[in-house]
């Protein structure tokens, strides 16, 4: 990972985030240089492909839950573009699949 997450502009919780990220999934993605600044969403990007992102974020989600926005180099009909209320170990399954970690 292109950041060091404990130093990241980011919410408590999206740090966790980052910071619980299975070495290899860390290893596959970046944050995304245009990540913006609201701490409670991040951008992260595949770091061979950068058109292979995923937003996870959370704005609008239950307690202690996070949402993903994926985003792929072309469009896959039927595949998931988004999912939300996943609790933390879900969310970085989702992630190591998402970036084939």
């Amino acid at each position: 990972m292109n950041v060091n997450p404990w130093a990241s502009p980011k919410s408590r919780d999206i740090r966790r985030v980052l910071v619980s990220l299975d070495e290899r999934v860390a290893q596959a993605c970046d944050i995304a240089p245009d990540d913006g600044v609201d701490p409670d969403i991040v951008t992260l990007r595949h770091i061979e492909l950068a058109s292979l992102r995923a937003h996870v974020y959370r704005h609008g989600q239950r307690a202690g839950t996070y949402g993903i926005f994926y985003e792929y180099p072309h469009p896959v009909p039927g595949i998931l573009e988004s999912e939300e209320n996943l609790p933390l170990p879900k969310v970085l399954a989702s992630l190591a699949l998402h970036f084939d970690a």
